[in-house]
């Protein structure tokens, strides 16, 4: 028998990997990791973040956020910026075809995770667990 903590962490992930690959198909160009980290962006004010601290929002590692944000900035999806007043210190920025990647994106996630839940989960239960996510900080 499977512990319960166990349990729920597996269950965690097979619903993580259940929604990306019903998510990744209908994205517009570009892949999961790049959708989270766009719609990350263009959540917050300003529209910019650290990748340090785009990484801590996402639960990434630094190094990862960096190697997945080369690939953006190629394409114009996002900018990288020098901080104003630490030359050590960078920014990275979603651009205006960024924004409307993940606005075009976000009708299609929509859709797909509404029918993806809407047999098995009622809106309550989605609420519940959005509130519970808030709980856990996420």
């Amino acid at each position: 028998m499977v512990p319960e903590n166990v349990a729920l962490a597996l269950g965690l992930s097979r619903v993580d990997a259940w929604l990306r690959k019903r998510i990744e198909p209908v994205l517009p160009g570009i892949g999961y990791t790049d959708f989270i980290i766009l719609a990350e962006l263009a959540s917050v004010v300003g529209g910019r973040l650290r990748p340090v601290d785009l990484a801590n929002r996402l639960l990434l590692t630094p190094s990862g956020v960096t190697r997945a944000i080369l690939p953006l900035a190629k394409i114009g999806l996002v900018e990288r910026s020098a901080h104003e007043r630490d030359a050590r210190a960078s920014y990275v920025a979603i651009t205006r075809s960024g924004r409307d990647r993940v606005n075009q994106a976000m009708d299609d996630v929509e859709r797909v995770v509404t029918e993806t839940f809407a047999s098995s989960i009622s809106r309550t239960d989605r609420i519940a667990l959005l509130g519970l996510f808030e709980r856990l900080g996420y």
